[in-house]
C-alpha cells in the first residue's frame, strides 16, 4: 500500500513517512498540490494520502476537492492532518468525505495508536462509502427497523457504523434474502440514534450473514443535522 504524505514540515512530513511503515505503507512526501499532482502523474498506484490541510501553500483543500471530484481517484482514503477542531471545519472536512483526522501538534506515539484505528476501519470500507463511519458503543442502543414493501413484518437491528453516506446494521430477525437484495429500497426505515429518530430514504448495498449494508438516498435538512451533530461529537470525543 502507497500513501503520499502532503505536509508542509519537512521534519513532519518524514516523520509520517515513518509511522506508516510500521503499518506496512510505504509513505512519499511531497510538500504541496503541485506536487502532490506530479506523483500521482508518475503511474504509481496510490492508495490514499494525509494532508496538512492548515497551510496555504499545501493548498491542501483544493488538492482533496481535486481527488474527490476525479473518477480515477474519489475512493482514495484521505486523512487530514490539521490544528482545526470547530464544527463548521470537521462537517467541511465530512462533505469532502475524508476517511479520518490526525489532530497537531504531530506527535509520533499518538499519530500511530490513531492511524492504528483508521486504518482498522479502513480494512473493512466499501468503496462506495467514503464518509467518516463513526461505531456507535453498545451503550448507545443505536438501532434500525424497517418494512419491506407491503410486508407488516418489522426487521430491525444494531447500528455497527454509521456516516452521513450510510450505514451497516446486524439485524436481529432475519428477512427473506431474495426480499432484500441489492438495490431493494428501504422507504420505511428509522433509525434511532443518540435520543433522536429519523427516516432517511435508503437502498440495501449488501446483505450477508445477518450484516445489512445501506446507502442513504436522501436525507432531508433535519436528519442530515442529526447526524452531522453525531458525528461531531463522536469525533470530537
Amino acid at each position: 500500500m502507497v500513501f503520499l504524505v502532503v505536509e508542509s514540515s519537512l521534519t513532519v512530513r518524514e516523520s509520517l513517512c515513518y509511522v506508516l511503515l510500521a503499518f506496512g505503507i510505504r509513505g512519499i512526501p511531497v510538500a504541496n498540490r503541485k506536487a502532490a499532482v506530479e506523483a500521482l502523474g508518475k503511474g504509481v498506484a496510490i492508495d490514499g494520502a494525509i494532508v496538512d490541510v492548515d497551510n496555504k501553500d499545501v493548498d491542501g483543500i483544493k488538492f482533496i476537492t481535486d481527488l474527490k471530484e476525479a473518477e480515477t481517484t474519489r475512493g482514495m482514503s484521505v486523512i487530514v492532518h490539521t490544528i482545526q477542531t470547530s464544527k463548521d471545519s470537521v462537517m467541511r472536512m465530512v462533505d469532502l468525505g475524508v476517511a479520518g483526522y490526525l489532530l497537531k501538534p504531530f506527535r509520533p506515539d499518538t499519530a500511530k495508536v490513531k492511524l492504528a484505528g483508521i486504518f482498522s476501519k479502513l480494512a473493512t470500507h466499501n468503496s462506495q462509502r467514503r464518509h467518516i463511519r463513526i461505531r456507535p458503543s453498545p451503550d448507545e442502543l443505536a438501532r434500525v427497523s424497517f418494512r419491506l414493501g407491503r410486508s407488516t413484518q418489522l426487521t430491525s437491528g444494531r447500528i455497527v457504523d454509521i456516516s452521513l453516506g450510510g450505514m451497516a446494521a446486524e439485524l436481529f430477525n432475519l428477512p427473506d434474502n431474495e426480499a432484500i437484495a441489492e438495490g431493494t429500497s428501504l422507504s420505511r426505515m428509522e433509525i434511532a440514534l443518540a435520543g433522536k429518530v429519523f427516516s432517511p430514504s435508503a437502498s440495501v448495498v449488501v446483505y450477508k450473514s445477518k450484516v445489512l449494508a445501506v446507502r442513504f438516498d436522501i436525507l432531508n435538512p433535519t436528519d442530515k443535522k442529526t447526524l452531522e451533530r453525531y458525528i461531531f461529537k463522536s469525533i470530537s470525543s
